[in-house]
């Protein structure tokens, strides 16, 4: 849920008396003081889930409610700390520094890299054993593990959700995933002959993943320039995987495990427990010995908060759409709380965007078991979504703060904007320019929509851009040289043109939304009254329908498998470069299977007598999907694709974030090819936990953020003297591992890691 303040409440604001009544009691007559005085176990850590396990195949899954669970069972090659410092989990966390050249100089790396960010080499800890799901130990975890799941990733019918990120950065990677794509398109293939394509990229060295496991090292090749590549490795989307054959793993006794706890219980739509992994090679800093999570469908964030206070989870996060929770724990001042255990922390959610994808092709229009009436309103809807008209007319005629009013509505200022707005792809915080006073990527885009809208910048910090304005809304003249009804004449002629038929009695041509089960109580109607409000334009040609699947899980495949015109989805980094966000809009990104832009531009369809070469390239496009636009359409995403790798190979961080900056304007405020909706972050987030604060990591970036590595709980509540003792000592030693990388280095990921002298938090 979205993390939220409120500066005034004045609604809520009634006579002192009163006030202390509010504050005093809670939920079921529980009061505050009760719950500071209330008793733990510190070893059992419990919470909630809400989606179930795709996948236990690190190599197939990039979601993050998947991550709750993979990323404590299954350990990365690096990890990021309580202050945002990377460290080696799987590899050793000093083999860099012991062995890099430049030995005059400061070296904040965990592996050894060359002069150009193009090779990294890193060794693995010893002592590392695959574990099975009931303890048994297996065989040891070796470099070439890294291997499996690069075949698993490569193969193209697998439908791997992260093989875009071994294309976008491993040499020979494309060419591997584009060879096995057509082997697969004959029917003949075999697994010998996929194989054979592995084995050939790899005895003649044309595959940037080298493993040594005689002397446990690792090197990764690189297409691309990358000197933030080790803030990849922190994702496991490289990380090693048992057997690259069991495809995508239902069953998770069907795998073995490397991370800190082991899956002991997992009842879909019920209760799944994690316990402590005693073979776990780095066990000694593991404190909590037993999670549990219980299957929660369909939350509020009040709801949230009333398991906490009737002890069924141990701590939630306080949202501002829970204004009774607010009221009780904040109240008016929300910088000085009421509630005494209330803390507050760095948001992992502030890098994190939001986004309505426009798919370019529907699935159902080839589906026959979907039935000819939705065959025919998928093709139609394909053929729209090719319009630069139409989807400018979607981004600028969507009023977004009517569907992001859920999360923000007790702060918005009347007139305004919704506040938690967004208006770039990628997140804030997410790349900085240090020769240009730490400069925020976001400000770059924001110059870009500037120069090109020939805008006066307000301020530095009310720049255009920012979170919580909208430059969007009603503005396509501004952006394209259009207004509204010069949008809807030029719709309704590309609708004539391209025979788009309606399957509608009012003729408007229908675009379908596919929601959550899970919000339907409640952010699911604020969805629908954006929607009312587009459908109601006066002569819109479109009409927006939405539907809710009665299962989580076919909403989410609903999605992936681009069953759907429109889809909200959202994006949080994998490693500090925009290139984490832009990469997945590629036409090979990860978000193809959501828009659709492999099955649009096809690059398997050379002897398909349906589908037409698309201006002399590799790409082929289904006839009767072909449009007056299908061209340039694809003319966009080639540019887009060609500023993608030249931006990647610029080292110069000015440069490189100009480059990216242009590159993400063009495909949001001039193509349109996607809408970015709402950021879920707070500027301050509060939080009531018994995790000690900062006890883990809260980067944005990898997995990090849900390990339970390194946590520790309190038997009761921090009261707010504590709280204030304790950060004031976290700020002094993040100051100083900012000065210093190699200060406060204490822990099982440290090789002097248990000298108490390096522990600055004690």
């Amino acid at each position: 849920m979205s993390r939220v303040f409120k500066k005034v409440l004045s609604f809520f604001s009634l006579s002192a008396i009163s006030s202390i009544v509010a504050s005093s009691t809670i939920s079921c007559g529980i009061s505050l003081d009760y719950l500071m005085n209330r008793e733990i176990d510190e070893t059992v850590y419990k919470d909630t889930y809400s989606y179930n396990v795709s996948s236990w195949n690190t190599a197939h899954t990039m979601q993050s409610s998947d991550s709750i669970f993979l990323a404590n069972t299954f350990e990365t090659l690096l990890s990021s700390d309580q202050y945002g410092r990377l460290y080696g989990a799987l590899v050793e966390s000093e083999y860099g520094a012991n062995n890099h050249d430049n030995k005059n100089n400061i070296y904040n790396y965990v592996g050894v890299h060359n002069d150009d960010y193009t090779k990294w080499t890193y060794k693995f800890r010893e002592n590392l054993n695959w574990v099975s799901a009931d303890g048994e130990v297996g065989r040891k975890i070796l470099p070439s593990d890294i291997l499996k799941a690069a075949k698993y990733a490569l193969i193209p019918g697998n439908a791997s959700d992260v093989s875009s990120l071994y294309t976008s950065f491993i040499v020979g990677a494309e060419d591997i995933f584009d060879k096995i794509g057509e082997l697969e398109t004959n029917s003949n293939t075999t697994q010998s002959d996929i194989d054979e394509v592995f084995n050939d990229a790899i005895e003649n060295k044309k595959f940037g993943i080298i493993p040594d496991d005689n002397n446990n090292t690792v090197t990764f090749e690189l297409i691309q320039k990358a000197p933030f590549f080790e803030s990849l490795l922190t994702y496991s989307v490289f990380s090693p995987i048992y057997d690259e054959t069991k495809s995508d793993i239902k069953n998770y006794k069907d795998t073995y495990f490397s991370g800190a706890y082991l899956p002991k219980q997992v009842n879909p739509n019920g209760k799944v427990i994690l316990e402590k992994n005693e073979n776990y090679v780095l066990k000694d800093d593991v404190h909590i010995k037993r999670l549990e999570f219980d299957y929660l469908e369909g939350a509020s964030s009040s709801r949230t908060r009333t398991l906490f206070e009737s002890g069924s989870t141990n701590g939630f996060i306080l949202s501002a759409d829970d204004l009774k929770g607010w009221t009780d724990y904040v109240g008016d001042n929300y910088e000085n709380p009421i509630f005494e255990g209330t803390y507050s922390t760095k948001s992992v959610e502030l890098a994190g965007t939001f986004v309505l994808f426009y798919n370019y092709y529907n699935r159902n229009l080839n589906d026959a078991s979907k039935g000819v009436e939705e065959q025919k309103r998928a093709l139609n809807a394909t053929k729209l979504l090719q319009s630069r008209d139409v989807r400018a007319f979607l981004s600028t005629s969507l009023d977004r703060s009517k569907m992001v009013r859920y999360y923000s509505k007790t702060i918005d200022e009347v007139g305004k904007p919704s506040k938690m707005i967004r208006n770039v792809y990628t997140g804030l915080g997410v790349s900085q320019d240090p020769t240009n006073d730490n400069k925020d990527y976001t400000k770059f885009v924001s110059d870009v929509y500037d120069e090109r809208t020939n805008t006066i910048k307000e301020s530095e910090d009310n720049y255009s851009l920012k979170d919580g304005n909208d430059p969007l809304l009603d503005n396509s003249k501004k952006l394209i040289k259009k207004d509204r009804s010069e949008l809807i004449n030029s719709i309704n002629k590309f609708i004539s043109e391209n025979n788009i038929a309606s399957n509608r009695d009012d003729g408007k041509i229908e675009l379908t939304l596919t929601l959550s089960p899970v919000t339907s109580n409640s952010m699911n109607p604020y969805i629908n009254f954006m929607i009312k409000g587009f459908n109601s334009i006066e002569n819109n040609p479109i009409f927006i329908k939405t539907t809710t699947p009665t299962s989580t899980d076919d909403y989410r495949g609903i999605g992936q498998e681009g069953r759907t015109d429109l889809f909200m989805s959202g994006w949080s980094p994998d490693y500090k470069d925009p290139s984490t966000y832009l990469d997945t809009l590629l036409i090979n990104g990860a978000y193809k299977g959501y828009i659709g832009t492999t099955r649009i531009f096809d690059k398997t369809k050379s002897n398909d007598s349906n589908y037409e070469q698309l201006n002399g390239s590799e790409y082929y496009i289904n006839k009767k999907i072909i449009t007056t636009e299908s061209n340039s359409m694809f003319e966009e995403y080639k540019n887009f694709e060609t500023q993608n790798s030249e931006n990647n190979q610029e080292v110069v961080i000015t440069k490189r974030l100009e480059g990216f900056a242009k590159q993400e304007y063009d495909y949001f405020y001039k193509n349109f090819f996607m809408l970015p909706l709402y950021t879920k972050a707070m500027p301050i987030q509060y939080i009531v936990n018994y995790i000690q604060p900062y006890s883990r990591s809260y980067e944005s970036f990898g997995t990090a953020q849900f390990k339970f590595y390194k946590a520790y709980q309190n038997k009761k509540l921090l009261n707010k003297e504590q709280i204030k003792e304790f950060m004031e000592k976290y700020n002094q030693a993040l100051n100083k591992v900012n000065k210093d990388w190699n200060s406060c280095r204490y822990g099982a990921e440290w090789n002097d890691g248990n000298n108490e002298n390096n522990n600055c938090l004690k």
